[in-house]
């Protein structure tokens, strides 16, 4: 095979595995990113990776289902102020304690991993001085906007309820001292 065709199979493959942004049938097309509110803070999960695009997962606050994690896209999420977990589940768990305040944007970086049968998750919040703190308003600008449809993410949470509270139980009593999961304080908002 000569060099030029090898050369042009290498870049097609890495842009298939870097670029490729995912869709889900939870989420949909916006226009707009929200803006925290006097009485509500805003939470902006980016996933800016294309790697694992045809593999999703949906994120919960506690017991409800709130958006689906998507390559090279963002959502937004309005929360009350106080204390948040935040889950993500694929082949493992993770987690995501945050301590909300109103009126301020929190971000969370979401990634996927290779797995031993499927994509394994993370969370990385973003907090000041770290590697995404910056990086966040490029993102804002060049990741797709997507809003969560409420009726599909509904309709997944009520057929999910006994294994969402299975995850919540064995937060408590496994996982919450196991790992140091990582977290989200009110002054890492903006």
């Amino acid at each position: 095979m000569s060099r030029k065709i090898k050369l042009w199979c290498v870049m097609f493959s890495v842009l298939c595995l870097t670029s490729c942004a995912g869709s889900s049938a939870y989420m949909r097309s916006s226009s707009v990113l929200l803006n925290p509110t006097s009485d509500k803070a805003l939470v902006r999960f980016m996933r800016p990776s294309g790697y694992g695009f045809a593999i999703n997962f949906n994120v919960l606050d506690g017991e409800k289902v709130i958006g689906n994690s998507v390559a090279k896209s963002q959502f937004d999420y309005l929360a009350d102020p106080g204390k948040h977990l935040f889950i993500a589940t694929a082949e493992n768990k993770a987690f995501l304690e945050a301590e909300l305040e109103a009126g301020k944007t929190y971000y969370i970086i979401t990634r996927i991993y290779v797995g031993a049968w499927t994509g394994r998750v993370a969370f990385v919040s973003v907090n000041k001085g770290s590697e995404f703190w910056d990086k966040v308003n490029e993102y804002e600008s060049t990741l797709k906007k997507l809003e969560p449809d409420i009726a599909s993410l509904k309709s997944w949470e009520e057929q999910n309820k006994q294994k969402i509270q299975k995850i919540l139980s064995d937060y408590e009593s496994v996982w919450k001292d196991k790992y140091q999961w990582p977290k989200l304080m009110p002054e890492d908002g903006r």
